[in-house]
């Protein structure tokens, strides 16, 4: 018999990898102020237009934004804000350990 949170799992872990790359993760991050072109976000994170295009289609078809066209622009924003809550909830915890990893190291250095 399958697990009914099998589905949920599956679903769960496909979604969380769109939180596995430091590119998509840079371009979230700037994402979490607003509305950006593909042009406009490759600015901003240094990374190349091919590359970003690349990375919105994969986050887009998981649901963690969205694209508006306008005439031969296209913008993305973060489709839904508690995905931002999210985000900043495991900065904040990855902060967290750095400082602590950063005081031990002072405490043994």
């Amino acid at each position: 018999m399958t697990d009914p949170d099998d589905a949920l799992y599956e679903r769960h872990a496909e979604f969380c990898k769109m939180f596995s790359n430091p590119k998509r993760l840079r371009i979230l991050h700037l994402l979490k102020d607003g509305e950006y072109s593909v042009g406009e976000i490759s600015d901003e994170t240094g990374v190349s237009q091919p590359t970003v295009s690349q990375h919105l289609r994969k986050m887009r078809d998981q649901g963690v934004v969205t694209k508006r066209g306008a005439g031969l622009n296209n913008y993305y924003s973060i489709a839904d804000e508690r995905i931002i809550e999210g985000m900043n909830t495991m900065r904040d915890v990855l902060l967290d350990q750095m400082a602590d990893d950063a005081a031990v190291s002072e405490q043994n250095g």
